[in-house]
């Protein structure tokens, strides 16, 4: 039996992942500091061990007699990538989680330096894996991430590089669907939208990303590849999406204004210009095929937080809590009567 150890076994990542490769029929060990399992994996086989990533010794033991393949969920600078790379006695393979916010335009426009239309990025849509990236650094978390893609990259182990875009499911520690969750449990009908709902920044289901996953494991090979959903939606339909999965019946107010110039009217997938990321890499190397859609993976999303919310989980001090002010969007829909 193939074995897998998962670095971050239990976020959101780690346990979409795992669920993925045991039901495959992998043997896998969950790293993680609590060591601790989400519901169903213990059932499913999985194995929790202990280990904080920034600890070598802790790590090297979570492995063991080594893996197969080495997922990390959770890398994030050149550092982790030497790491990983100095793990090649004990591991046959790397996949690594990065993410579509690397990429950058010809003008070395990016988004995390987006701060009005003129900064927001001039991408291709699909972008592909081709499209110029930040320079690597520690400046920001792009530039950290783009640091590490090279480190593993050029590392002695095979290394698939994932970049996923908006990630959405269960366990997220930062879940956009917050944004129209709580006004659903709070009773809101009218939203505000930006741009007249028309915002698309590709979504990516931990479904779909573990489906991706499980086929760069059981073909390892050095590559990076987009992972995103299917049909990648427009913030309208993640707000009817949303909804349907609420049974609450939203009123959106679409706002030709993009995010950037009127208070009130922004959420997380808020964009002046398109981010949609090309997945033909990943279906001609993995043969890789969606597992589900948007609108039928969020239905477990949105109960999930509203999970979150009702044993009273706060989100306040977070930029989606920024989100949550209702003044700011009351204002704004009382400005269109």
């Amino acid at each position: 039996m193939p074995r897998a150890v998962l670095i971050g076994g239990t976020g959101q990542i780690g346990r979409a992942a795992a669920r993925a490769l045991a039901v495959d029929g992998w043997e896998v060990v969950a790293v993680s500091r609590s060591a601790t399992l989400p519901d169903g994996l213990a059932e499913l086989g999985v194995r929790a061990a202990r280990a904080d990533r920034e600890d070598d010794g802790a790590l090297r033991r979570a492995l063991g007699d080594g893996a197969d393949v080495v997922l990390d969920t959770v890398a994030y600078t050149r550092a982790h990538g030497e790491q990983l790379n100095n793990l090649a006695v004990l591991a046959g393979s790397l996949i690594v989680i990065s993410s579509a916010s690397v990429y950058a335009d010809e003008e070395g426009r990016t988004l995390d330096e987006a701060e009005d239309l003129e900064s927001f990025p001039r991408l291709p849509v699909p972008v592909p894996e081709t499209q110029w990236t930040v320079e690597p650094g520690d400046g920001s978390y792009s530039t950290r991430k783009v640091a590490l893609e090279l480190e593993v990259l050029g590392g002695p182990l095979l290394t698939t590089v994932l970049r996923p875009c908006a990630i959405h499911g269960p366990g997220s520690p930062l879940p956009r669907e917050l944004h129209f969750v709580k006004r659903a449990v709070d009773g809101r009908r009218r939203v505000a939208l930006a741009s007249n709902g028309s915002s698309r920044f590709h979504t990516t289901s931990v479904a779909n990303l573990a489906e991706v996953i499980r086929l760069a494991a059981a073909s390892p090979g050095d590559r990076i590849l987009n992972a995103g959903d299917p049909d990648p939606p427009t913030t309208l339909e993640i707000c009817r999406a949303v909804g349907a999965a609420l049974d609450h019946e939203f009123e959106p107010v679409l706002f030709p204004e993009h995010s950037y110039e009127l208070a009130g009217i922004d959420n997380p997938w808020a964009v002046p210009r398109p981010f949609v990321i090309d997945m033909a890499e990943a279906e001609r190397q993995l043969g890789y095929r969606p597992v589900t859609t948007y609108p039928e993976a969020v239905r477990e999303t949105c109960a999930w937080v509203a999970g979150e919310l009702e044993r009273g989980r706060d989100w306040s001090g977070t930029y989606l809590g920024a989100l949550l002010d209702y003044a700011a969007e009351d204002a704004a829909l009382a400005s269109r009567g």
